[in-house]
């Protein structure tokens, strides 16, 4: 944009003045992008280096994101001094806050990404999923599967199959959908996820690629299936169960 900048002098003014300002935009963004706090560029640049020289990956990325977290803490902190004590420059003062807490949120997901990856890696659906997961069929009523699966039995998700065949699946959250005086007028089939709208997986799929569909359409379980069988049921809150389980173990 510098050298456009350069090209329309003397040809329109107000054009030279959007490739002037837009010139300006951009050194502005690299040299934000540079800062040494994850997840910008210069963060991520941190954490190669610290881990270079430790070879501790985990430890070189928490690191990272604490300077990350405090060059965002930093920006909150002077955009509430501009918006104070400067009153001409008071949205200059909340665009610097909202940058300040925009950069120490983000350090916070991508580090707990980071972790993630680091405690799923090699951990499969096969290891993760429920291989006894109760199988009911499509004709069964609300009221007879909370009476006899639920709370006799203490299961929340269910496989639905006529005759061998999956036809879906049925959660809690389903049931929670219809009120309690419907039970007995409400079949399986009416409420479940059927298999047309499942999200498949397959044994040797990585558990965290499993947990990053299940964020992206917004789905809690998926069949796992092998050789066109159904072997087992994956949950997402197993997932993060597992998740917050091992982050502790390791602090």
């Amino acid at each position: 944009f510098f050298l456009l900048h350069l090209l329309v002098q003397g040809v329109s003014e107000p054009a030279m003045a959007m490739a002037f300002w837009l010139a300006q935009v951009n050194v502005i963004l690299a040299v934000f992008n540079l800062i040494p706090g994850f997840p910008l560029d210069g963060g991520r640049v941190l954490r190669s280096l610290l881990w270079r020289f430790s070879g501790d990956y985990n430890r070189s990325t928490r690191i990272a994101t604490r300077v990350g977290q405090g060059v965002g803490y930093l920006f909150i902190l002077g955009g509430i001094v501009m918006f104070v004590l400067l009153p001409g420059q008071w949205f200059s003062g909340l665009w610097l806050a909202f940058i300040g807490w925009f950069l120490s949120t983000m350090a916070s997901v991508s580090y707990r990404q980071a972790q993630w990856q680091g405690v799923l890696q090699g951990v499969t659906a096969s290891e993760m999923m429920t291989s006894d997961c109760p199988v009911i069929a499509s004709n069964v009523t609300i009221n007879r599967l909370v009476q006899e699966y639920i709370f006799s039995r203490g299961h929340r998700s269910f496989l639905v199959s006529d005759e061998g065949e999956l036809k879906g699946i049925l959660t809690l959250q389903n049931i929670k959908s219809v009120a309690q005086p419907d039970w007995e007028a409400t079949q399986v089939r009416d409420i479940m996820t059927p298999v047309e709208k499942l999200k498949i997986a397959y044994p040797d799929q990585d558990a965290l690629g499993i947990l990053e569909q299940m964020n992206e359409n917004d789905i809690n379980q998926m069949p796992v299936v092998n050789e066109g069988r159904v072997i087992g049921l994956i949950a997402r809150d197993s997932l993060i169960r597992f998740l917050r389980t091992r982050s502790e173990l390791e602090k």
